[in-house]
């Protein structure tokens, strides 16, 4: 005689659908959260270890909105790199879709040689600063610089657009060091990565230095920053750019730049 089917217990059986739902609902959460790839100690954009950056609160506030958890996958970076061309962004983890956006990547030529991605429209501006000491007035201008020794981080656009101008510079191996020298007397006027900048000088107000307020950055010196997501999520695009821009609407975005000291 063949045996019957045994039938679970009651009590099984609603431990095991429970399960079931719980499973199915952490599935469902790790599918929609927002992922975005982001550098562990890249201040003023984010860090990993003191859960800070611009581009961090600003992920968490798009995601927010768009009614998902934030999940940052951090990436390990060299903390020494801090301007635009050294950029080392996580293009790939995205392609390979280890995340779903990177913030703050400086305009569609970035993302030039990863055929999986595109950007979305542009949310902020960063550019290479004209700084001063306290006190006295800086330049306006690169052109009123003139024969000003001119601070400048060595092998970075500023130095290059400087040195085709002719402008005295003085060259420094960081940003730290360059304005370090400025608040020395070593130059009058310093040229630098705007955000990079405007983040130390935030927490370092004992050097009595200022970025130039009417000074208005050249377009070879200056860079829309946009986020980039791979070309196949339209939909996410669109509601992370729509979500961007009612940031900047309501004054929240600017509010960000300036916690960061970001010009």
């Amino acid at each position: 005689m063949a045996q019957g089917l045994r039938l679970a217990p009651p009590l099984l059986l609603f431990v095991l659908l429970c399960l079931s739902v719980l499973d199915g609902r952490g599935w469902a959460d790790e599918q929609t959260a927002l992922r975005v790839c982001l550098l562990e100690d890249n201040l003023p954009s984010a860090s990993r270890r003191d859960n800070s950056g611009f581009d961090l609160e600003t992920a968490k506030v798009v995601a927010e909105a768009m009614g998902r958890p934030l999940v940052p996958v951090w990436v390990k970076n060299d903390p020494q790199i801090s301007e635009i061309e050294d950029s080392d962004l996580p293009l790939r983890r995205l392609s390979r879709n280890e995340c779903d956006a990177i913030l703050s990547v400086p305009g569609p030529d970035t993302v030039k040689d990863a055929p999986k991605l595109t950007v979305g429209a542009p949310y902020y501006g960063a550019a290479f600063e004209l700084i001063g000491r306290d006190g006295s007035v800086p330049p306006s201008s690169l052109e009123a610089l003139r024969d000003t020794p001119v601070a400048v981080q060595s092998q970075t656009i500023a130095n290059f657009v400087l040195n085709a101008r002719k402008a005295k510079t003085r060259t420094f191996f960081s940003v730290e060091a360059a304005l370090a020298g400025l608040a020395r007397g070593e130059a009058a006027a310093a040229f630098l990565w705007g955000p990079a900048t405007g983040w130390y000088l935030h927490n370092h107000p004992e050097l009595q230095l200022t970025i130039a307020a009417g000074y208005m950055p050249p377009a070879v010196v200056r860079w829309n920053e946009h986020v980039a997501t791979r070309k196949s999520d339209t939909a996410l695009r669109e509601t992370i750019d729509k979500a961007l821009a009612q940031l900047g609407a309501s004054g929240m975005l600017q509010t960000l730049l300036a916690r960061y000291g970001i010009p």
